[in-house]
């Protein structure tokens, strides 16, 4: 008989295979494997990531269905054993623990919906640096007796706590009660370095009303689909199915210790949930005002596959631009990522109207050591993606043309990081802009230097109240209000004059103004596309 090791090695082997003769050979299998054999780490993320890819790419009902017992029996076998939840300690599988840093908003959210799964293990900062740091989001009165050395930092907490409270609710309270900008709260409480243990207790999957099981009979590869495919179905959801989606999302990145704005920061007022073919759905997330960045649109989405979040990112919106990355969790890397992505890539051209993509740096490696691994960049370059600079454009083509005349030569990680030195680039319309944030922030800086000798000052000072009172905005003072005219204030107001006898670009201002505050990003981001006037400034600006 074949050692269990052996038979979760030849179940991986077989994942991407289709046929009668495989599906039967994976019912096998998943009926010999006993869990009580299992021994090493490797062996349980192996088989946990086996079940996962099964349970998004099954040949047949069957599959799918033992597949998913044979995961919940694995979950169940976990936490039935503290000595495997420890080994497994920071696998994200369902039953164990992992532990990290999480910023202020996930941590809260975390407190709030699963107050039972969560502690706190251990702060990275020393207790005077914490003390002084929470002396500062006190009010006066509060921090008083801490800095006269009545208490420390711990004890007034515990001291001021509601019963039932934890050390980490006390902690929470006092950065939620402090009027202070989300992002200045933010960086304090990365400051003090909150490490978190999480227990997984539920798989991270949606209700089956929100998605359709797919069977395949073939893995569809490098493949580039027609642009003319079925049109992705809008799901209308009800507040609860939004919430299930957000908390998804959110879970699948902590179970991986990672984090991005527009899940952390996602309302669930502004979730769009679209089904497409093969089992696939997508959610597009839009963050709470107070979190939006005041000129492009930061917009976060999860892709799922029969209801398993399988891959994420997130896209930055400007006109009909749009800088967009991909990231498939690694129990799905081998399947579908191209047509996933490309499937990403037409959502969002469809949804937002855009006629440009491009992807930074980081995303394909830079950095990012998963990226070269992953070998990231190739996702791209077969979805039409091409490096914007020369150089690198020239090796992507020889390389591109080893791989085609020799099908078992990969990119070497030193060739794929120097693939990773320049942006990439998909144009789908030559008349697309071509800037982003990133040349307004180079913009910017190139004022400051050229114009305002580097005085910051002298650049920024009056601008915003100046740009108020000619848009005429009466909530100017409200901090998501005065956080976008600030930012808005450096670009427009270099020519004051000439914007006090634009009349029509003054108006649209307002409005766009008035829904990066209080509206949703996807009418901002339309609104914005419309005004050609406000582009034509907007290049000048940036001079491309």
């Amino acid at each position: 008989m074949k050692k269990n090791e052996s038979l979760i090695d030849e179940l991986f082997t077989i994942r991407r295979q289709f046929g009668k003769q495989d599906a039967a050979e994976k019912i096998e299998l998943l009926n010999t494997i006993r869990l009580n054999t299992l021994k090493s780490k490797k062996d349980f993320q192996l088989y946990a990531d086996t079940l996962l890819f099964l349970i998004a790419y099954p040949d047949n009902r069957a599959v799918y269905n033992l597949a998913n017992q044979a995961l919940h029996q694995l979950h169940t076998y976990i936490q039935g054993n503290e000595s495997r939840q420890y080994r497994l300690y920071n696998t994200g599988i369902t039953g164990t623990a992992v532990c990290a840093a999480f910023g202020f908003e996930m941590v809260k959210w975390l407190a709030k919906q699963y107050p039972a799964n969560i502690r706190i293990i251990s702060f990275e900062a020393d207790d005077a640096k914490i003390q002084f740091i929470l002396c500062s989001m006190m009010s006066k009165l509060e921090s008083e007796i801490l800095q006269d050395s009545y208490f420390n930092w711990k004890e007034w907490i515990e001291r001021t706590m509601l019963p039932g409270e934890t050390l980490l609710d006390g902690l929470i309270a006092i950065f939620e009660n402090n009027n202070s900008r989300p992002e200045v709260k933010d960086e304090l409480w990365s400051a003090i370095g909150v490490n978190t243990e999480i227990h997984f207790t539920t798989h991270s999957v949606l209700r089956k009303s929100l998605t359709k099981p797919y069977y395949h009979t073939k893995l569809l590869r490098k493949e580039i689909q027609p642009t003319n495919s079925a049109k992705p179905v809008k799901v209308k959801l009800n507040e609860s199915e939004a919430a299930e989606i957000i908390d998804c999302s959110r879970m699948i990145l902590v179970r991986h210790l990672r984090e991005i704005d527009p899940i952390s920061f996602a309302d669930t007022k502004l979730v769009s949930y679209y089904q497409l073919a093969r089992g696939l759905s997508i959610a597009l997330l839009e963050m709470t005002a107070e979190r939006r960045h005041p000129i492009d649109s930061y917009i976060g989405y999860t892709v799922f596959k029969n209801g398993l979040p399988v891959a994420y990112a997130g896209s930055w919106l400007l006109f009909d631009s749009g800088r967009i990355g991909l990231n498939v969790f690694p129990a799905y890397r081998g399947g579908e990522s191209q047509y996933i992505f490309q499937q990403v890539l037409q959502l969002h051209a469809q949804v937002y109207r855009l006629k440009r993509f491009t992807v930074d740096p980081y995303q394909i490696g830079n950095k990012n050591s998963d990226g070269i691994h992953s070998g990231a960049f190739w996702v791209y370059y077969h979805a039409g993606f091409r490096p914007v600079l020369k150089a690198t454009f020239e090796i992507a083509a020889a390389e591109a043309e080893k791989i085609k005349t020799a099908s078992a030569y990969r990119s070497p990680a030193a060739v794929l990081k120097k693939l990773a030195e320049s942006k990439l680039e998909l144009v789908l319309q030559k008349n697309a802009v071509r800037f982003d944030a990133n040349d307004l922030s180079l913009a910017y800086a190139s004022v400051l230097q050229h114009t305002y000798k580097n005085s910051r000052i002298r650049f920024e000072q009056g601008k915003e109240k100046k740009l108020a009172a000619l848009l005429k905005i009466k909530n100017s003072e409200e901090p998501t209000m005065k956080f976008i005219l600030q930012n808005w204030a450096l670009l427009l107001m270099q020519d004051e004059a000439a914007l006090q006898k634009n009349n029509a670009l003054i108006k649209v201002l307002k409005q766009l103004f008035v829904l990066k505050a209080t509206g949703c990003e996807a009418d901002y981001h339309a609104l914005l596309q419309k005004s050609n006037i406000l582009r034509k400034l907007m290049e000048t600006i940036v001079r491309v």
